[in-house]
């Protein structure tokens, strides 16, 4: 799979889940079986600096030097998904609703 298809997949993904957001980790163990971290993290990267999803960081509970981030689709990502938005850098995985 490319790069555009795990974008797709990461805001359908977001989408099922929606409103609830969820951990960068608990998103890198889906998609981890078919795709590198690193991969994983730039897609979400992508996504995040287009808009399409949220990113919200915390303090770790208990590591006071880092911090967790999660993530959840926002208005404009649901639009890429829908189709009323284009985005070249993604494609959009079929519905499955």
């Amino acid at each position: 799979m490319s790069m555009k298809a795990l974008r797709g997949e990461i805001l359908d993904f977001l989408h099922r889940i929606s409103p609830r957001t969820i951990d960068e980790l608990e998103i890198i163990g889906v998609f981890y079986q078919y795709y590198k971290d690193n991969e994983i993290r730039s897609a979400l990267l992508y996504l995040a600096d287009r808009g399409y999803i949220k990113v919200i960081e915390e303090s770790h509970p208990y590591k006071p030097r880092e911090k967790k981030r999660f993530y959840t689709i926002t208005a404009d990502g649901i639009d890429v998904l829908d189709l009323t938005k284009q985005d070249n850098g993604i494609i959009v995985p079929e519905r499955r609703d």
